[in-house]
């Protein structure tokens, strides 16, 4: 795809994250992180959940922001290092729509695995495309792998609520700011208190990117399946193919509370999480290849 470009759909398993798209050199500069929240805060899910080869705060849920808390402090589906469950995050109204569920179940038998071809976010949409049958990019027009190029894979989807898994994402300029600011307030024993704020704004950048759709969760998030990525536990470009959550749209703040005693102290933690999106994604329904 011309110059190498590295989409960083990823996020460190502290406080701090990033997702930034760029060049091989952005990916050296990764947010500094904030201390961490202590185990049991959670902004990408409840604790007490489990998801397919990821750990317990990893599994999605029905709250978008809970979800970015969670991913920030703790980890999140994008670090999954087993396949997806090819049933997992299915709907009813989806179950008939087989081309779509082929090009879905093998994009998420490759989670986890090595990336395909020559390891280019292009590569993943192509490979499982032709495997199940259906139309590629090559198929729509010439394919240069230009940075600038916008590929098309098949017959657009006007409304991402009507995305399917098994469709394909292309997106230009999109970007996805988490920002989160944590209060802090103890109270000593002798009635006096102090406060203590800590901000941190994650920047999920998918400048030129593509990505297959494992599930469209109906909130605003979508589960997809991508390559050409950050391994944020080395700094490095990911080998496997990855699982990872995508922000859709705006969420206004949203803040979560805990309080804990540690000795006479009396501890009061505010988290208050913004999701701003901004960018374009273009979602395609495979088509049946011609015989």
């Amino acid at each position: 795809m011309g110059s190498p470009r590295i989409d960083q759909t990823g996020f460190v398993p502290t406080f701090a994250g990033s997702d930034v798209a760029g060049t091989p050199a952005d990916a050296a500069q990764l947010p500094q992180p904030v201390p961490q929240a202590p185990a049991g805060d959670g902004i990408d899910g409840k604790l007490t959940s489990s998801d397919s080869g990821a750990s317990p705060a990893a599994r999605p849920l029905d709250d978008p922001v809970s979800k970015a808390v969670t991913q920030i402090q703790l980890g999140s589906p994008q670090q999954n290092a087993s396949p997806v469950d090819a049933a997992k995050n299915l709907r009813v109204a989806d179950a008939g729509d087989d081309l779509n569920l082929e090009v879905r179940n093998d994009a998420a038998h490759l989670v986890g695995k090595p990336v395909v071809g020559d390891g280019e976010c292009y590569d993943l949409a192509d490979q499982v495309l032709r495997n199940s049958g259906a139309k590629s990019a090559p198929d729509f027009g010439k394919v240069t792998k230009s940075k600038d190029q916008d590929y098309k894979w098949g017959t657009p989807v006007a409304d991402l609520k009507d995305v399917k898994p098994g469709d394909i994402l292309q997106f230009r300029n999109h970007e996805i700011k988490i920002n989160t600011v944590k209060k802090t307030t103890k109270t000593f024993p002798g009635g006096g208190s102090s406060v203590t704020k800590e901000e941190n704004t994650v920047p999920l950048e998918r400048g030129q990117h593509t990505a297959v759709v494992l599930s469209n969760d109906g909130d605003g998030t979508m589960q997809v399946a991508e390559q050409h990525v950050l391994d944020h536990q080395t700094g490095k470009l990911s080998t496997t193919v990855r699982e990872n959550t995508l922000y859709t749209r705006d969420f206004p703040g949203t803040t979560t509370t805990r309080s804990r005693q540690e000795g006479n102290v009396m501890i009061r933690e505010e988290t208050t999480v913004t999701i701003r999106v901004t960018g374009t994604i273009q979602a395609y329904r495979p088509q049946p290849k011609d015989n």
